[in-house]
């Protein structure tokens, strides 16, 4: 198969030695990364076709936890903390879903994160196999968790242990598909009675599955796991033998010091939501505390209706406002640290080790950025290029994106997908499920 090798002014690897290559070079075969290296010392391939580019080359940022199909309800419920928002708001629509709506939701979701320069997203979310086929078509890489819920709002998914089956049944027709990888996604421990928790749990550890389940997202959401066991949400899961598995925990922001070393212990990866928990005014999670104690934090968007942009521009730099607020210190969190936790170490909470930095071996999921003279500029010393790309970054900039080797975004434009006809059918859709 040819090979394809891109050469940019900046190369931003966030491999193991967070290399900046200026400028550098990357090889491309049959989906992965086959060479990367300075361009002026890095021989082309003979078979490659050289490609070269203006601005900024850098791993496709990965998204851990989302809920993308909620477009459909970008805007409902605004003011209200995040219990009476599920509850009055969300679930009683999600309660009205067809399986064609998350279809035609995730399409226009999967449109904007990719826009936005997202390769990989964690999506927890209803009609599993309808969220699937939606990425594959934009040609987003997804990890796709249905959500397992006890609750009458959403009894049209059937029981627990129907929710269950249907989710291993999912992961086993998957199994070998380069882009999708699916999930047991128990929503929450308030939200799941201790049965189906557990068996949830065991069915993850037993098949080697990833357990995406919301944790500590708002202050009182463990109380009555507390009254009823007298430990906190992490332990409870604990002593379930959930921590067994490979474990994302959503959020975070109310973890205590021995929940986070428990955590630590137990290799548990968080996905940190700051702009979500802002909107909803959920807490300052602590992300220096989890990133000192050696936790794998991923910086995330959750859904567009708990936070209504898909921006991982956005994402970052929320994150290094509320940690420097949080830890009183203007240097809490840097460029840097963000960036690593939007791409590779974010692949690292969610056990990947083939996406979220540009080096050998890992997939070809590559994002091209414009450096936009204007925005990002005076240019004095060399690291303000990658402080100008976070603090001031928008999904403008994107040029190109690359997922598994293949174009997705063509010069600002999507290759898989008319716009205007899905952003029209999810508008529709939506004023069914508010009812108007």
């Amino acid at each position: 198969m040819t090979t394809v090798r891109y050469e940019a002014p900046h190369v931003v690897t966030q491999d193991r030695d967070d290399r900046w290559l200026s400028p550098g070079a990357v090889e491309v075969s049959n989906g992965r990364i086959s060479a990367v290296g300075p361009a002026d010392k890095l021989s082309p391939s003979e078979d490659a076709v050289v490609h070269r580019l203006d601005g900024m080359l850098l791993p496709g940022f990965v998204n851990a936890h989302a809920h993308t199909p909620m477009v459909l309800l970008r805007g409902a419920g605004e003011g209200l903390p995040v219990d009476r928002w599920l509850t009055e708001v969300m679930w009683p629509r999600e309660g009205r879903l067809t399986p064609d709506d998350v279809q035609w939701g995730m399409l226009l979701g999967a449109a904007q994160l990719v826009s936005g320069g997202i390769t990989t997203s964690a999506e927890m979310y209803f009609h599993g196999e309808e969220v699937a086929a939606a990425a594959r078509e934009v040609g987003l890489r997804c990890i796709v968790a249905p959500p397992l819920l006890v609750t009458d709002d959403i009894s049209l998914f059937g029981t627990w242990e129907q929710q269950l089956e249907s989710a291993l049944a999912q992961a086993r027709a998957n199994q070998d598909d380069e882009l999708i990888d699916v999930a047991l996604g128990p929503h929450s421990a308030y939200a799941v009675p201790e049965e189906p928790l557990r068996e949830a749990a065991r069915l993850a550890a037993d098949n080697d599955l990833l357990l995406h389940i919301h944790v500590a997202e708002q202050e009182h959401e463990g109380d009555a796991i507390m009254r009823q066991h007298g430990v906190t949400v992490p332990h409870y899961l604990e002593q379930l033998g959930a921590l067994e598995a490979r474990v994302l925990a959503a959020h975070g922001v109310w973890l205590t010091p021995d929940d986070i070393a428990l955590f630590a212990e137990r290799g548990v990866g968080v996905a940190h939501c700051p702009a979500s928990n802002g909107k909803h005014a959920s807490g300052l999670a602590p992300v220096t505390e989890l990133r000192e104690a050696g936790i794998r934090v991923a910086i995330a968007t959750d859904g567009p209706a708990s936070h209504d942009r898909l921006d991982p521009f956005e994402e970052m730099r929320t994150a290094m406002r509320l940690a420097r607020l949080r830890q009183e210190d203007a240097n809490a969190l840097g460029p840097r640290d963000v960036l690593r936790m939007a791409t590779r170490e974010a692949a690292e909470a969610l056990g990947r080790d083939d996406i979220g930095a540009i080096e050998v071996g890992r997939r070809a999921d590559l994002v091209h950025l414009d450096l936009d003279p204007v925005v990002l500029s005076p240019v004095v010393e060399r690291e303000d290029v990658l402080t100008h790309v976070v603090w001031s970054g928008t999904p403008t900039l994107v040029r190109d994106v690359w997922i598994e080797g293949r174009k997705v975004v063509d010069a600002g434009e999507l290759t898989n997908l008319d716009l205007p006809v899905v952003a029209a059918e999810v508008a529709e859709r939506a004023r069914r499920l508010a009812g108007s």
